[in-house]
This record gives structure tokens, sequence and C-alpha cells, in this order.
């Protein structure tokens, strides 16, 4: 239990450490790396397109002008030559078939006659030392011409994800011949310079929605209804937009599909522009992942939990903002793996909390239930952490009652009426011990132990010590009324209090302990109890107290002591009342028995006599009896020359 009470940081660090640790796995292995990518795709947007790059589109409407697919190669050869002016043309269609001599002989004449790229397709894939290998290749026909002396070639393969969407291209591909990607060589054509790629593959990064280039149809080429200088130094893509022809895929910008012809002219812009973007590596994604996961902890342990969900959720939306804006330089942070860190440890820290705390508080109400408030029990429950469980040294306020000549009540009733008796009063002192936030330590018969100051801190535990005292003797007041009129023997209280360090926790063994007070300053509050009976008093303070709360309560300076045991002398005090709630007789009684003190400290002890006896003529005193005796005892008896002023207690 020690460990769960003072621990509790620990315990959030380490509860968040092992779900960083755990949601880095499901990074590591790809454990929802599907739904990482979905939620990265919300972060493509429309940008600008390159007026440079051309789509002569195979259309619906040059499907109804020319005819369905497959056309004859001259058609193709015809809007070479119209188009031959632009600086590259590629031809997103696989030419591997031998057609009619003489539609063939007139593509691969327009295509001498112009910078061309042809499109080429591996049909099947294996993997050769974890490396992609293509096994199979469908290219342009030799009847075409050679490639790289009549045109170039490329692969048009698009790499489509588990979910169906395209997110990326592979620049070169190794299988049973070498080739680089169809819009890598488009670009090497266009600046003369083969383009380097670090990686083997590269997120394709997309600049418009679906129809975001200029398009321009087949059929409008085709029947000369463009101007060929349109053309002029341009990049020119022909493929397939129809719907009809399925080369269409799903692409993260647009839940539309996007023609690849397309997809292509995405990629040859971003090769142009050196415009990349990057998936985040893990190594940055799992340290954000264990930021996340112990800040959550961090906050989660310092807030309460509405608090802390709400700066957890600005802490999520501030990310998501975050990442939207690094996306602007390439890097496509991870989104869903950090925001489960957060979630994850979230719940998980509130369920720890929520088993921990429920045992705490079952634990704490055992210990604490009977002998504190509900607003004290409360407290412990939210900072059990108040409570060392070993002992430690807090600063208190301690409080001892006892009743006055139990012994020759219990003689005069009945066992069953003096537990009645017993109960009807400790039930009384204990409810406003209970009431005002102090504990109840133990009974002990008929004596009460409690005191205020732990467990949980109140700096002004003496305060309230002493107005919880007089309000008890005015409940005994009451009591001792209703006694009167059932017939009950009535009895008397003392109280004594003492403030200072003092040793609190449990003590005991480890099956069977208590949660109680120990020290010196335990003892000197017990003694105070005591000496009610030699001055007929109902509560004494020590001078400790009594500096602490003398500017509350009107208080009579009692005497000089030394307790048994202690060389040290103290002054005791008699607490009387909440100040400035006595009347004018008792204010002069306190007036004069303080001045027949000073007297008698002084060993003037007819001064104090004449004092002492002034003091009754307002007030019966047992106290001013007392001394008066003393005084009268010293003219017989002189004290020695070095007497103090201390009265010696001979007994505890």
């Amino acid at each position: 239990m020690s460990s769960l009470l003072k621990n509790k940081l620990a315990k959030t660090l380490f509860v968040s450490i092992i779900i960083s640790i755990l949601v880095s796995l499901f990074l590591v292995v790809g454990f929802l790396g599907t739904w990482e990518t979905r939620i990265s795709d919300a972060f493509y947007a429309p940008s600008t397109t390159l007026d440079d790059i051309i789509i002569v589109g195979i259309d619906d409407y040059s499907l109804e002008e020319l005819g369905l697919l497959p056309w004859p190669r001259n058609n193709y050869a015809k809007v070479i030559d119209q188009i031959k002016q632009s600086s590259v043309i590629g031809i997103d269609i696989i030419f591997d078939l031998e057609t009619n001599v003489e539609n063939d002989s007139a593509l691969a004449s327009s295509i001498k006659n112009a910078n061309v790229v042809l499109g080429m397709e591996y049909s099947s894939f294996t993997f050769v030392d974890d490396e992609l290998y293509g096994g199979s290749l469908l290219k342009p026909n030799v009847v075409l011409g050679q490639i790289g002396t009549d045109f170039e070639s490329g692969f048009v393969n698009l790499y489509q994800d588990s979910d169906g969407v395209v997110r990326s291209f592979t620049p070169k591909i190794t299988g049973v011949e070498d080739h680089n990607h169809f819009s890598t060589v488009i670009v090497e054509e266009f600046i003369g310079i083969a383009p380097k790629f670090e990686e083997t593959r590269l997120l394709i990064n997309y600049y418009a929605e679906p129809e975001g280039y200029n398009y321009i149809s087949f059929s409008d080429v085709y029947n000369e209804r463009i101007n060929p200088e349109y053309f002029n130094e341009k990049i020119v893509l022909i493929g397939v937009t129809s719907p009809v022809e399925h080369d269409d895929y799903t692409v993260p910008i647009s839940n539309k599909d996007m023609p690849g012809v397309e997809i292509h002219a995405n990629l040859v812009q971003s090769i142009l522009t050196q415009d990349y973007i990057y998936y985040q590596d893990d190594l940055s994604a799992i340290a954000v992942i264990f930021l996340f996961g112990i800040l959550t902890g961090l906050i989660i342990y310092k807030f309460k939990i509405h608090i802390a969900t709400i700066i957890l959720v600005l802490i999520v939306i501030i990310y998501v903002f975050a990442s939207i804006y690094i996306f602007d330089s390439g890097i496509i942070m991870k989104i869903l793996y950090p925001i489960l860190s957060i979630i994850i440890g979230s719940f998980s820290l509130v369920v720890v909390y929520y088993r921990t705390e429920e045992k705490s508080r079952k634990w704490i109400t055992s210990v604490f239930g009977k002998y504190v408030s509900p607003v004290v029990i409360d407290n412990l429950i939210k900072n059990p952490n108040l409570i060392n469980l070993g002992g430690e040294k807090r600063n208190i306020t301690i409080f001892f009652s006892d009743i006055r000549g139990f012994t020759s009540i219990s003689e005069r009733l009945e066992p069953e009426d003096l537990v009645h008796l017993l109960n009807e009063y400790l039930t009384e002192m204990t409810s406003i011990i209970i009431k005002d936030q102090g504990l109840v330590d133990k009974y002990m018969g008929d004596a009460i132990m409690a005191f205020w100051g732990a467990p949980l801190d109140q700096p002004d535990h003496a305060r309230i010590a002493c107005s919880s005292s007089l309000e008890m003797i005015d409940k005994l007041k009451e009591l001792q009324k209703k006694w009167k009129n059932e017939e009950i023997p009535l009895f008397n209280i003392g109280i004594g209090l003492n403030s200072g360090n003092a040793i609190v926790g449990n003590m005991g063994s480890s099956t069977r302990f208590d949660y109680t007070a120990m020290g010196d300053n335990v003892n000197l509050a017990s003694r105070m109890e005591g000496l009610n009976k030699l001055y007929g008093t109902n509560i004494i303070i020590t001078e400790k107290t009594y500096k602490i709360v003398k500017d509350y309560f009107e208080i009579r300076k009692l005497d000089a002591v030394r307790v048994k045991g202690k060389t040290k002398p103290i002054l005791i005090y008699e607490l009387v009342s909440e100040k400035n709630k006595l009347d004018k007789t008792d204010i002069d009684f306190i007036r004069l028995y303080e001045e027949g003190l000073e007297f008698y400290f002084k060993k003037k002890w007819n001064d104090a006599i004449k004092s002492f006896k002034e003091a009754l003529k307002l007030k019966e005193d047992f106290a001013s009896h007392e001394f008066i005796k003393r005084c009268q005892n010293f003219f017989k008896n002189a004290p020695p020359k070095d007497w103090d002023g201390v009265w010696e207690l001979k007994t505890k």
C-alpha cells in the first residue's frame, strides 16, 4: 500500500512508457498502417499545376467521334504530327502488338520525327533478394523502331496500396530488362539530364484533383481544331481519360478517380520541380509517440480528468494543424499513432487510477472513516499522498480529554446505564471533533485523544482545536441540563491542548495498526489534561499553543510548572472563551488573578494574596484558593533563594 500511495507519478510514467512502447510496435509492424495512410491522405490539397504540361485525353468525346478503341495507329501518327513541336510527347499506351503494316509504318515515321516516349508495362512481378523484380514485360513492338534510337520508353506501372489507392511510384525496376519509370524518362527528355533518386520508392505529390491539368480532347487535335503552336515547347501526355476504358485509379487527393495519364502528369511536375514528399521516418515518429505518451501521463497526473481532457484535445488539434503546416515542406507526419498514444494512454491511466483509487478509497475509509469528517475523507481520497504510511514529522495540535470522577459515577449507575451515558457523551464530543475536521485518534475508556493538522494540512490547526474544545464545554453544559432532568449523575471534563511537532503515521504491526501521533508534544498535551484537576479548570493549553492563538481567544495565564520527568519549566494557560465574549466581571477577574500570579512569581506573598482574594470577590475560583494556600505556606516555609516560581509536579 505504501508504494501505491507514494509512487503515483512513477506508476503514471511506467504506464505511459508501456503504452508508448506498444503503440511504437504498432507502427513498426504496420498495424493500422492503412488507417494511418488514409488519415494522411487528408493533408493533400490542390495547389498549382504547371502550364507546361498538357494532357491530350482520349475522352468520351473522342470515342464518339473516332470510334471505340483500339484505333488504327495512323490516328496517333496524325496527332503526333500535329504536336511534334512539343518538347516531349509521352504516350501512355502500350503498342506491343504488330497491326496493319501501313498504319504501323505511319506511326513509326511520326515517332521518328518527334521526341516521343512510349509506354511499356511489366505484366508480372516477383521478389528476388527482397527486391521487386519485373518478371515479364510488354514493350513497344519493333515495327515502331528501336528504343533509344527512334524513341525512348519507360514503364507506366502504377503501384496501388492495399486499399487500392495510388500514393507512390518506383523510379526504376530491375527485371528481365531494367527500365526507368515513364515519368522520369519524360523529364530526362525535357531537361536533358537524368533525374537522380536516393530512394527506391517515392510518394507522388498530387497538385490537383482530377482534371486539374490543361486537358485537350484527342479528337480536337486529330481534327485540327487546336492551333499546333499551342504545343510549342510543352510536355504533352497522351492517354486514355474516358471511364469506359477503366484506366483510372483512386488517389489520395480526391474521392473521384484520376486517369493514369494525369497521375503521370503529377509525377512529371514533382520530378521537374524536385518537389517530393516523404512520410515521416519511424524513428522521429516513435519519438513523438513517446513524447505524447509521457506528456499524456503527466497531464492526467497533474490535472483533474475534465481539465486534462481539454488540454489533451487541444494538443491533438495543435498537432494536426502543425502537421498540415509541415506537409507544405514535404513531410507527411504520422497522425494516427501519436494520437493513439494519447487515447490509449488516457484510457489506461483512467482505468489504473480508478482501480488504484478504489483500493485507496476503501483503505482510507477503513482506517479513517469513523474518526474524521467526510470532507477529510474526500481530500485524502483525492490526495492519498498526504498520508505517510511509515510515519512522518508533522506540526499538529494534540487534544486529550477525560471525565472527572468517572469511577464514582460508574459505581452509582447500572452497567447498561453507564454505557448509554458514556456513549451519548462520546458521540457528542466526537461529532464536534469530526465536524471541525479533526481526527479522533483513540478512546481510552472515558478519555479521548484527537489531533488537528494531520493527515490534512491545516495551517490554523491550533485555532480550530481551541474553538472545538470550547464548543465541547458548551455541549457538555447542555448535556448536564438534560441529565439533571433525567436524574443522571453529572460530571465535568478536563481538556489539555498542546501544539508542536510529532511523529504521525501508522503505528503497529503489519496486520494491525492505527493512524496515531507520538512524541514529547503528545505526552505534554496529556499532562495538560491532568492538570485541570489541580486548578479546577476545564481547558489548559501550553505556551506553544498560547502563542499561536492568543489573538483569537480570551486566555488566563495560569501558572509555571515543571512536569514530572522534565527539567525545563513551562507556562500553562486556561482557555476561557472566544475573543471579546467575556463580560466586565470576567475580564476584571482574569486581570486580578494574573496580577496575583506576578506578585507570586516575585515572592510578594501579601500582595499576591490580596489580588487573589480580590479576584475571588468577583468569581469563585479553585486556582485562586490554591495560590492563596501556596502563599500562606511560603510565609511559614520560605522557598529556596534560587526559587524560580515554578511549581514542581510530583505526579503525571
